[in-house]
């Protein structure tokens, strides 16, 4: 076979965003009903006309017999309004060395998605006397969280400097940092300090930045944390079934365990952290000798490999902890131990993890992996 070289490659990505006009909801807006039936709405509607944030919104208007009706046709609106078209071209082409003849590829691909609505807020609703009907009007921000809460925190302080604190496995994370990186006030002298924490509230999880907050995606969680490595500790994934060969890859039912090797002694326990936020307790405070590999489970124990929703593939952070002293035991028993999935509200302690590691002060090791659904599950 003839060397060749690539001469050329060209790379584009479009992104569109369509907004749909929905007939019905500008004539309910004023320009065919009565001023008095949309009064109620009307400050509300225009408050944000002309303004940065107003490119972000986009607005559902909803009719029905009652509140509820009229509440799903808004979101419904919202729904229709938002295309979202991600559309990839990629032209590569190369010669044959020493060649004439040349040979070019053009690959296409689309991808349509849509947005979650689901942090959509209502702006207003009014009850119309006249046909008994129900009006009301939702919003949606297309923008991610961190970015509500940065146009937050820039408003609040008005360019102001501002330097953020808290916990350290927090502050290091990619959301922080995004964060970090859009305030338009940053440095040390006579700034205000905004501290940023994590915190389960109403089922979801929430970054706070001072007085505000902000609810994450569930996709957002993992990136909200992050675990320098260690020099003198290592975790890595031991398969004990299942064909693949990926060493952070998993099929639903693989037996597998958990390798630490490490320079120095300690008191070492395993968490494993899912992407929900839950954590579960492996093992706790096991005295480990140095340059001696540890396996959890012993012997011929082995974990075994489980969705969090079926047919989903499921991510899993899993962390080794080694520190001088043992872990306090009231810590502990706060946290879920289980030899498998967790489960129930109290099993969200993400928060009081990281407060721990902020405490001791441990050498953190960890390691992702993805569980996969077995052939024939996967929706």
């Amino acid at each position: 076979m003839k060397p060749f070289s690539l001469s050329s490659m060209v790379t584009m990505m479009v992104f569109t965003a369509l907004l749909l006009t929905s007939g019905k909801a500008v004539a309910w807006f004023g320009q065919s009903t009565p001023v008095r039936e949309v009064e109620p709405c009307a400050g509300k509607l225009n408050a944000l006309s002309g303004t940065t944030e107003a490119a972000f919104r986009i607005r559902g208007y909803g009719e029905g017999e009652n509140f509820q009706q009229a509440k799903v046709e808004a979101l419904r609106d919202i729904a229709e309004r938002i295309q979202v078209r991600v559309t990839g071209r990629s032209v590569s082409s190369t010669h044959m060395a020493g060649e004439d003849a040349s040979a070019s590829f053009l690959s296409t691909a689309t991808l349509e998605t849509t947005l979650r609505i689901d942090s959509a807020v209502q702006v207003c609703s009014h009850h119309s006397v006249k046909g008994d009907r129900w009006h009301a009007v939702f919003e949606f921000d297309s923008r991610s969280a961190v970015q509500r809460l940065t146009a937050t925190l820039n408003e609040t302080f008005h360019g102001q400097p501002v330097v953020l604190d808290g916990n350290p496995y927090l502050l290091e994370s990619q959301l922080v940092n995004e964060l970090w990186a859009g305030l338009t006030g940053k440095g040390e002298e006579d700034a205000m300090t905004v501290w940023v924490a994590l915190k389960r509230l109403h089922g979801g999880w929430y970054l706070s930045a001072g007085e505000h907050q902000v609810r994450l995606a569930p996709q957002d969680i993992l990136r909200a944390i992050h675990f320098t490595g260690s020099q003198t500790l290592l975790l890595s994934l031991i398969k004990k079934t299942g064909a693949s060969a990926s060493v952070d890859q998993l099929l639903e039912g693989d037996a597998f365990a958990l390798r630490v090797d490490t320079t120095q002694s300690g008191y070492l326990s395993l968490f494993n952290l899912y992407a929900d936020g839950r954590v579960s307790v492996l093992s706790a405070n096991g005295l480990v000798t140095a340059n001696k590999a540890e396996v959890v489970p012993q012997e011929e124990l082995t974990f075994e490999a489980a969705l969090a929703e079926t047919g989903k593939a499921t991510r899993d952070l899993y962390l080794a902890v080694l520190s001088d002293e043992p872990l306090p035991p009231s810590t502990l028993h706060q946290l879920r131990l289980g030899q498998g999935l967790v489960e129930g509200e109290d099993s969200y302690q993400l928060p009081i993890l990281l407060a721990l590691l902020k405490q001791v002060n441990p050498r953190v090791a960890s390691t992702m992996v993805t569980t996969l659904p077995k052939m024939g599950a996967v929706r």
